[in-house]
Formats: C-alpha cells, sequence, structure tokens
C-alpha cells in the first residue's frame, strides 16, 4: 500500500503543505515547489545525496498539472529525487536527478525530461498585466489566487478597448493575506461584458467554482484551512454572491515578473 502524503508527513516531518506553516517560517525556510507536467500520473521520492539509496525520505504522487511545495525544515542540502510511473501494481522506475541545496523548483516533463531552478533564478514578485485589444464593450473581470496558505477571489476591475492594466499580484497578496513575497499563485480569472450581447469568459465543467459578488467590488477567502490539507469550502451565500467557474491563467516564465490576460 502507498503511503499517503499526510502519512509521510506525520512520520517524516518533511512534507507540509502552506496551510500549515507561518509566513515567518517562510522567509527562512523557503520550500521546493514541485510541478508534474508530464501528462501522466507520477511519483516522485526524496532521498539523501548518496549514490546508493534504498530508502526515500518521503513520496508523493502528484497527478498530471498538479504541484505541491517540500518544505525541508531549514535543512539546506543537495539532495536526489527518483521519479517513478504510478502503476497499479508496481511503479515504474524513469530516472534519477541529483539536485543542489538551493533548488527552488522542480518540473517533473514529459519522457525523461526534468527542470528545476534555483532560488536565485526564480523571481520574488509577480505582476499580472490585463489588457483589451479586441472588445468595443469594457471588459469586467475578477481574480482568483491559489496558493498552499489559502484560495482568494478579488474583483473587479475592467479596461476598456486599447487599454491595459497592471495588477500588482504579489503586493495585492501580502498587504491583504500576508502572503509572503516569492510565492507564485496559480491564478484565475472570471470576465463578462455588458450591454445587448453580454460576453462571458468563465471556466468548463471541471474547472475551479469560486465566490465573487454580482454587484459590488469583493475580496473573498474561498476556503477554511484546517491543518489536514483539505479546502473545506466557505459559505456563499451574502446578497449578490454567486458561484462561477474560472479560467486557469497560464502561469509566468520563471525568471518573468510579468504574466498577461489578453482579451
Amino acid at each position: 500500500m502507498r503511503a499517503t502524503l499526510p502519512f509521510l508527513a506525520l512520520v517524516f516531518g518533511l512534507f507540509t503543505f502552506f496551510s500549515s506553516v507561518s509566513a515567518q517560517q517562510m522567509s527562512t525556510n523557503p520550500p521546493v515547489e514541485i510541478k508534474n507536467n508530464s501528462g501522466e500520473r507520477r511519483k516522485i521520492c526524496m532521498h539523501k545525496p548518496k549514490k546508493v539509496t534504498l530508502f526515500a525520505i518521503g513520496c508523493v504522487e502528484l497527478n498530471s498539472g498538479e504541484s505541491i511545495y517540500w518544505n525541508r525544515k531549514g535543512v539546506f542540502t543537495p539532495f536526489k529525487v527518483k521519479i517513478y510511473k504510478v502503476r497499479k501494481v508496481i511503479d515504474k522506475y524513469l530516472y534519477a536527478r541529483d539536485l543542489p541545496a538551493d533548488t527552488g523548483k522542480i518540473i517533473i516533463g514529459t519522457g525523461g525530461r526534468f527542470g528545476f531552478s534555483r532560488f536565485k533564478n526564480i523571481r520574488s514578485k509577480y505582476t499580472l498585466r490585463v489588457c483589451n485589444n479586441r472588445f468595443e464593450d469594457r471588459v469586467y473581470f475578477a481574480l482568483g489566487y491559489e496558493t498552499n496558505y489559502g484560495t482568494w477571489t478579488e474583483g473587479w476591475w475592467n479596461v476598456a478597448k486599447g487599454e491595459c492594466k497592471n495588477i500588482a499580484v504579489s503586493k495585492r497578496l501580502k498587504e491583504k493575506w500576508n502572503i509572503p513575497f516569492g510565492t507564485f499563485p496559480r491564478t484565475f480569472y472570471y470576465a463578462r461584458t455588458y450591454g445587448e450581447n453580454p460576453l462571458y469568459w468563465t471556466g468548463g465543467d471541471g474547472d475551479s467554482k469560486l465566490c465573487i459578488n454580482t454587484k459590488k467590488a469583493f475580496g473573498k477567502s474561498q476556503f477554511l484551512p484546517d491543518g489536514t490539507g483539505v479546502k473545506k469550502l466557505l459559505p456563499c451565500e451574502a446578497e449578490a454572491d454567486k458561484l462561477v467557474a474560472f479560467r486557469r491563467l497560464k502561469d509566468p516564465s520563471i525568471k518573468k515578473e510579468m504574466f498577461y490576460l489578453t482579451f
């Protein structure tokens, strides 16, 4: 039977989600983001930096497109990762990589592709640039931010045709919810126009449904953290509140501060 993430966190004290890490801890013990872009379910195991490593410090399985954060409790040493293809009976070993102590992000790619970035190459602050290049009507939009500290929605902004606005994402997260700089949020959006034939930009059936207010400016926490990693959706019951499906935005390049949303 495979060990689950909560079990590993309990036994080894090495894997933890941001919901259980304080902002003060983050500033001194920055975690490693691990993202699975392989197109398949993968298992990644952490090992001590030895030539022969029979036993892992801990392992976690990730669906395609999923990411987690590994908190090393301030122990910064080189380490080894082993990647497996998840199968019903015995997982298939694919490859291993030795990584430096200051690894900040790991990306598991297709086949044997593998990438990592060191902390010095990762941006500490992010800005979202939103432009309306095509539509005569103003586009009104709301944003959703998901980190392992929590998930929030915020709105409304609007952009006229030919106009762009810069949203200081990292600054807003820091000021409103005390999320430390260097934390990139998975970012989502919901947008619409008004008039006789309004347009909508929404997610599909499998996308995240988050709470907005359709009548006024808002900033809403979406989930109540309970220390287990389980997301318990908060009520969306205030006047003019509504659950809507948000679209996911493409993440910015690791070395770039700016990312974009263009209508």
